[in-house]
């Protein structure tokens, strides 16, 4: 058995976070970790012009890639830069088989607050 490190993949490419929402679990592609040693979400997010607060990244887990958690398995909070686009990579645990991920806006309503530009890079190394 070797370890193969695979072509980084988009589960996640251009949506938008309104201000006090999500993207949807159904937005992002399913990360299988059958015969996987380690993942990692590389998440780029450019917030608006008056936002104040970090978005956050959840990971959700299931056992069939049909029902997932109500609630994640991981959590990560976002880099923040009012008006920029920022980006960090985030390396989580692959023991559920099948996973998803959402990006939150913890911002309340209000005009220039949405997070756009989101992107989820993931970046695998399975056993082949």
């Amino acid at each position: 058995m070797t370890l193969a490190k695979g072509t980084p993949s988009t589960i996640l490419s251009n949506k938008t976070a309104a201000a006090a929402g999500a993207t949807t679990l159904t937005d992002c592609t399913t990360i299988d970790t059958d015969a996987t040693v380690s993942v990692a979400l590389e998440v780029k997010v450019t917030y608006g012009s008056s936002a104040t607060l970090a978005g956050t990244l959840k990971i959700f887990a299931s056992h069939d890639d049909t029902n997932y958690d109500t609630d994640p398995v991981e959590e990560f909070t976002l880099p923040y830069t009012t008006n920029a686009t920022k980006s960090q990579t985030f390396v989580i645990t692959p023991g559920p088989r099948y996973m998803k991920a959402q990006i939150v806006n913890n911002e309340t309503a209000g005009a220039n607050k949405d997070i756009t530009a989101a992107y989820i890079y993931m970046h695998k190394q399975d056993v082949s």
